[in-house]
C-alpha cells in the first residue's frame, strides 16, 4: 500500500517521481483520491469524485535551468507573498488562450467564484516549484487576485496567454488531511487560518519570509508596571533637550551592562545619525592574543512618540564602517517597512520602547518602575 505524508511545509523540497513508492508530489496530493492530479501540464486540478467540482487548483512552476530562454518565466516572491504565474498557452494555441485545459479551468473558476465574491466556492491554489528534475518545492496555498491576457513570442509566433496573479497566504504548512477531505467530500475544514480568514471576510494575510523577525507595533511597547517606567521617561526626560537627555540615559545604561566598554557621547553637531560610540566585548571572561574579541558600535537615540522609519535607519547605517554594527534605541516603535528594510540591508540592531524598558529594569538606574531621582538629576545637569 502506498503511503504519503501528513503535510506540505512551505519552502521545503520534496521528491517527484513516477515511482509511487518514493514520490512525494502527485502520490501525496492524490492520496486515496481517484480524481486527483495527473502528471501533465503546469496547471492541474483535484476534483470531487462525486460532484466533479474542482476543489483545488495545483500550479506547477518549472524554474530548473534551461538551454532556451523562457518568454514567460513565473515570478514567485516569498518576501512579499506575491506570485505571477503564466498559463499553459503556447504558440500552437494562438490566438486562443482558453485552448489549454488548465487555462480554461482558471478562467472559469476566477470569473465564476473569485471575481464574484463567492469565496466559499473558490478553489484554493497549491503552488509548487521545480528547482531541478526530480524535486518540487512547496511555495504555499494561494488565492487568485487577478487574471489578464498578455502576449509573448514563442518560437517566432505570437502566443496569447493568461497571466495569473496570486497572493501567497500566511501559512507555514498545509495539512494533507485537509486536502484529501475537501477533495473527497467538498467539506472545507482543517485548512490554514489565513485561508479560513479569506473565505470568511476576504481579508488577505500574505506570507512573508520576514514575518518571524518583524514585530507588530503593540509588541514593541511595554505593558503593566513596565509601562509606568516608559511613561516616567517620557514625562521627566522632556522638553527642548529631551533627545540629549535620552542619550545620557543610554550612556549610563550601557556602562552598566557588562559587555559594553568605552561608551562615549558624540559631540553635539546636529542630527548626523550617531549619538554614542563604544565597543561590545564578545568574550568578557576570555582573552585571545591573536583574535579581536570586540566589535565597535555606533548608536542613535530617539526620544519620540512617533514611529521610526527606514529613512532614519539608513542615516545611521550610512555612518557605520566595515566591521562595526549599529544600535538604534527609541522610546517608540519601528514601522513594519523599516524593520523589513533593516533585516535585508543594514547591520543595525533595533531596540524599541519595550526593549529599552527591559534593559533599564536590569540596572540600578530604576527604583519602583521609575528612574531614580539621582540619575534624573545627573542627566538634567549634564544636558
Amino acid at each position: 500500500m502506498t503511503s504519503y505524508g501528513d503535510k506540505y511545509v512551505v519552502n521545503e523540497t520534496y521528491r517527484s517521481s513516477v515511482d509511487p513508492a518514493i514520490d512525494e508530489f502527485q502520490t501525496w496530493l492524490n492520496g486515496p483520491i481517484d480524481t486527483g492530479i495527473r502528471n501533465s501540464g503546469g496547471i492541474r486540478s483535484i476534483k470531487n469524485p462525486n460532484t466533479g467540482e474542482r476543489e483545488f487548483l495545483v500550479f506547477y512552476s518549472d524554474s530548473s535551468s534551461s538551454q532556451t530562454q523562457n518568454p514567460w518565466e513565473d515570478v514567485i516572491n516569498m518576501s512579499d507573498g506575491i506570485a505571477h504565474y503564466w498559463g499553459d498557452a503556447k504558440a500552437k494555441h494562438r490566438p486562443d488562450p482558453d485552448a489549454p485545459k488548465g487555462n480554461g479551468w482558471v478562467k472559469t473558476d476566477y470569473t465564476e467564484t473569485y471575481a464574484q465574491g463567492k469565496r466559499a466556492d473558490a478553489p484554493p491554489v497549491l503552488l509548487f516549484e521545480q528547482p531541478e528534475s526530480g524535486e518540487v518545492t512547496f511555495r504555499g496555498v494561494c488565492v487568485i487576485t487577478d487574471l489578464r491576457i498578455e502576449r509573448h513570442k514563442d518560437e517566432g509566433e505570437t502566443a496569447v496567454n493568461y497571466l495569473i496573479e496570486l497572493a501567497i497566504l500566511d501559512a507555514d504548512a498545509v495539512s494533507l488531511e485537509w486536502i484529501h477531505r475537501k477533495a473527497r467530500t467538498g467539506v472545507d475544514t482543517g485548512g490554514p487560518d489565513a485561508w479560513n480568514q479569506w473565505v470568511s471576510d476576504g481579508r488577505i494575510q500574505r506570507y512573508s519570509i520576514y514575518k518571524d523577525s518583524i514585530r507588530a507595533k503593540e509588541t514593541q511597547y511595554p505593558d503593566g508596571h513596565e509601562k509606568e517606567l516608559l511613561d516616567d521617561i517620557r514625562n521627566r526626560l522632556d522638553g527642548p533637550n529631551k533627545g540629549v537627555q535620552l542619550e545620557y540615559l543610554l550612556r549610563f545604561l550601557l556602562e552598566q551592562l557588562p559587555t559594553f566598554t568605552n561608551v562615549e557621547l558624540t559631540p553635539p553637531s546636529g542630527d548626523r545619525g550617531v549619538d554614542l560610540t563604544g565597543s561590545i566585548d564578545l568574550l568578557t571572561d576570555t582573552h585571545l592574543s591573536g583574535t579581536a574579541t570586540t566589535v565597535d558600535f555606533k548608536a542613535q537615540a530617539k526620544n519620540t512618540a512617533s514611529s521610526i522609519s527606514g529613512k532614519e535607519l539608513s542615516r545611521l547605517a550610512s555612518r557605520i564602517d566595515d566591521g562595526e554594527i549599529g544600535l538604534f534605541f527609541t522610546t517608540s516603535h519601528f514601522t513594519h517597512s523599516a524593520q523589513k528594510e533593516n533585516s535585508t540591508t543594514y547591520p543595525v540592531r533595533l531596540f524599541a520602547a519595550a526593549d529599552l524598558v527591559e534593559l533599564l529594569l536590569q540596572t540600578d538606574l530604576v527604583e519602583s518602575h521609575r528612574l531614580s531621582d539621582e540619575i534624573v538629576s545627573e542627566i538634567k545637569e549634564s544636558s
